[in-house]
């Protein structure tokens, strides 16, 4: 099978309905869905050269290409990381400050954050009294992007346009 070469987003799932007739999964990691270049097969043996714009991410639910009504759909990988569960305003700041004080990457969800598992990070969230979960799940969510002092682009079909 050649190799499908990737410019842009199709698109999501729901929006490229009824021209969709099937789905093959490709699972990336959080590391994988950051690189705007990349050659991966997808679990159905399509081989994909992937060649994002600039500063454009790949994130669970995203269509990279329909193929003959089979739409090739990302996927996040199961990973190994902390689910930090602060119970008050004050422990959020804690464990938000020392995530970032550490360079370590986050994504936020409604009620806790993850990041990548790290035995010292481990401990340093002891020692808060934070509490903290290591769990295998794929590492999505909302995530803040580091200030440039500029803009940067993220332009895709799901609303994270910035100039």
């Amino acid at each position: 099978m050649a190799s499908k070469v990737i410019v842009e987003i199709a698109g999501r799932l729901a929006d490229l309905q009824p021209r969709v007739r099937g789905t093959d999964t490709l699972e990336l990691n959080a590391e994988q869905r950051e690189r705007p270049h990349m050659k991966v097969r997808s679990q159905g043996g399509r081989e994909l050269s992937i060649s994002l714009p600039r500063g454009e991410e790949l994130e669970e639910g995203d269509v990279v290409l329909v193929d003959d009504g089979v739409a090739v759909v990302v996927a996040a990988a199961t990973e190994d990381l902390l689910e930090v569960l602060p119970r008050s305003g004050r422990q959020w700041a804690m464990a938000a400050n020392q995530l970032g004080n550490l360079h370590r990457p986050v994504r936020f969800l409604a009620q806790t954050m993850l990041t990548p598992y790290d035995h010292i990070l481990e401990h340093v969230l002891m020692d808060m009294g934070v509490e903290f979960e290591r769990v295998r799940r794929g590492f999505t969510g909302d995530r803040v992007a580091a200030y440039t002092g500029g803009g940067h682009g993220h332009g895709h079909g799901h609303g994270h346009h910035h100039d």
